[in-house]
């Protein structure tokens, strides 16, 4: 790789082992995908996951801070494990232990001392700092990065925490994968033939896309007559397409910046212009995603709405479905957020005339965490939800998950039943 003359000091040691560190594994990761330079970065977007990271995590944070090393650039944090506001109840409750709740105290506050903002957001594209088009970013969260990419016109890579914590430091990241043009560009067709209304019929959409090619390198782009999506519905596309195909970027034309047209997203590609689409979703397939997943009991346990995190506007078209009505007593009604919305629900009477009808807020976390643990404590096994990827990623954690529209979502949160 070509290295200016600081990232060989970095290299070299003479700034401490903690930027050393972090020089060489972006240094390796770069040879490993055949990078020629290193690429400024304007941001960073990090995930320090003490479940996943243990104890290295948090030495390799604490050697960093020793070190007086601080981040180069404007650097995020995704959402933690934990929503300390509701740590008591998480532990008397649902058996979470007080030496974890401690680990994840401490992990964040190292990131903090470090420079990190505490953003906890996996929607910082929306809720904090937006990119813009052609912004070089290391980002680590797969959610954000296919949002950056795809809708935004940034370009990132889905950094793993390692990856994301070394570009923080060094204000810079490899050039391969979604940095360069060639590898932006659709190979993936996807004709439309239905009406999708709403966001949790862009989740079904990418659900039945992410498995026709699954991988990195495949790169979707969708056509057809239809009316063009919204904010909401395109973070709900680009979140399950992460999660279905593993997928780091995609096009709608029209809609998206890469893609006035069908010619412009597949750039380099044009012969693929006439070919037959690799898909054709038609309205059939789109309801046929919904009734797939039949709960073995009516009773609905919980009713959440997460992956990702919900913006102001979503959290107050529940709070208009619910139109004053309670949440039933035998469910749960979980909206999670971060906390720059939690801040606007709060300033704007939303949060407390929510709780009032039994809605809770699940603060700087994602659910995915807690999930596990309520289900086995309290018994409760049938989730409904909007967010095909949360569909996706509860897969392991034995819910017995129901993709709906928002809708009948609400309506099952009143009546606890599907």
């Amino acid at each position: 790789m070509n290295l200016d003359e600081q990232h060989l000091r970095w290299l070299d040691g003479a700034e401490g082992g903690t930027m050393k560190w972090a020089m060489e594994f972006n240094l390796s990761l770069g040879q490993f995908f055949n990078a020629e330079e290193m690429l400024p970065v304007t941001s960073a977007h990090f995930a320090p996951d003490l479940r996943l990271g243990g104890t290295p995590s948090v030495e390799l944070l604490e050697r960093a801070k020793a070190d007086g090393v601080r981040v180069k650039v404007p650097s995020y944090l995704d959402p933690c494990s934990v929503d300390f506001g509701r740590a008591a109840e998480m532990v008397s409750e649902y058996g979470l232990t007080e030496t974890f709740v401690e680990g994840d105290k401490r992990l964040q506050r190292l990131c903090k001392e470090v420079g990190f903002i505490p953003t906890y957001s996996c929607i910082n594209y929306q809720s904090v700092s937006p990119p813009a088009r052609g912004e070089t970013l290391a980002w680590g969260d797969t959610g954000t990065a296919i949002m950056a990419n795809a809708v935004f016109g940034a370009r990132t890579n889905f950094e793993g925490g390692p990856s994301a914590f070394a570009s923080a430091l060094l204000g810079s990241t490899p050039a391969y994968g979604m940095h360069l043009d060639e590898n932006r560009q659709a190979n993936l067709i996807v004709r439309l033939d239905c009406n999708p209304a709403e966001a949790a019929d862009w989740g079904a959409i990418a659900a039945l896309t992410g498995v026709v090619r699954p991988g990195y390198t495949t790169v979707p782009v969708f056509c057809g007559d239809f009316a063009l999506p919204t904010f909401p519905m395109l973070k709900q596309l680009g979140v399950a397409l992460a999660s279905y195909g593993g997928h780091a970027m995609f096009h709608v034309i029209g809609a998206t910046p890469e893609a006035p047209n069908l010619e412009a997203a597949l750039g380099g590609n044009l012969s693929l212009k006439d070919a037959a689409p690799d898909r054709i979703i038609t309205q059939q397939d789109l309801d046929a995603a919904f009734t797939a997943s039949e709960p073995a009991s009516s009773d609905i346990d919980f009713v959440v709405f997460a992956a990702p995190q919900l913006a102001i506007d979503e959290i107050i078209e529940i709070q208009r479905l619910l139109n004053g009505r309670k949440v039933h007593e035998n469910t749960r009604m979980i909206i999670a957020l971060d906390p720059q919305v939690k801040g606007q629900a709060d300033s704007a009477g939303i949060s407390d005339a929510m709780n009032a009808q039994g809605v809770e807020f699940s603060t700087g976390t994602c659910f995915y965490p807690e999930a596990p643990l309520m289900r086995i404590k309290s018994g409760g096994k049938t989730l409904v939800t909007n967010a095909a990827k949360l569909v996706n990623t509860l897969r392991p954690s034995g819910f017995d998950c129901v993709l709906r529209r928002l809708k009948t979502c609400v309506d099952a949160a009143v009546s606890g039943r599907l």
